[in-house]
């Protein structure tokens, strides 16, 4: 999806959007860094991600990212650092402890938009058929799998590579 349909589309949060003036968001390609800027991503989207600029690059975390030649885009509940990955396009998450350590959210920025998307109409969708699904986490028949070959069809990389939205699926299936 691109950055100018999702801007358009997205109802929920406020989106924000990065300046780009930091050491960090050197090194971004063009039509990334004019996504960031123009168009921006949500200040925050289920399920639970945060995305904010980071505008401090004097600490230890910043210069280990920007040796990584990530540029830090958002957070996980836990602290865990969401990046681009200035040499492919991915979207990565960091672990905050070994920021070494990473796993692919998704393969490239418009894939981060259309996957966001798909989980909210999936979500929205969920409750709509099921009103007590944020009490009896109950989604109807069907729908999971439709969600699966939704984000696969969006983003088969990053399911293949078991990344986020792996683990998400395979959480909402355990909850079933």
């Amino acid at each position: 999806m691109k950055a100018q349909d999702f801007s358009r589309q997205w109802q929920k949060s406020p989106l924000v959007r990065f300046s780009l003036s930091t050491p960090a968001a050197r090194g971004l390609r063009p039509s990334v860094a004019s996504a960031l800027y123009e168009c921006g991503l949500p200040a925050t989207a289920e399920p639970w991600l945060r995305f904010m600029e980071f505008l401090r690059t004097d600490d230890k975390t910043a210069a280990s990212l920007e040796q990584l030649a990530y540029y830090p885009i958002g957070l996980l509940p836990n602290g865990d650092i969401i990046c681009i990955d200035k040499s492919s396009d991915r979207v990565m998450i960091c672990d905050h402890e070994d920021l070494s350590y990473t796993w692919i959210l998704n393969s490239s920025l418009e894939s981060l938009y259309e996957c966001l998307m798909i989980f909210d109409a999936f979500i929205a969708e969920v409750n709509r058929k099921n009103p007590r699904f944020a009490s009896d986490f109950k989604i109807p028949d069907g729908m999971l799998q439709d969600f699966e070959a939704r984000l696969t069809n969006c983003d088969e990389q990053a399911i293949a590579l078991k990344g986020f939205w792996f683990t998400e699926i395979q959480a909402l299936d355990d909850s079933v």
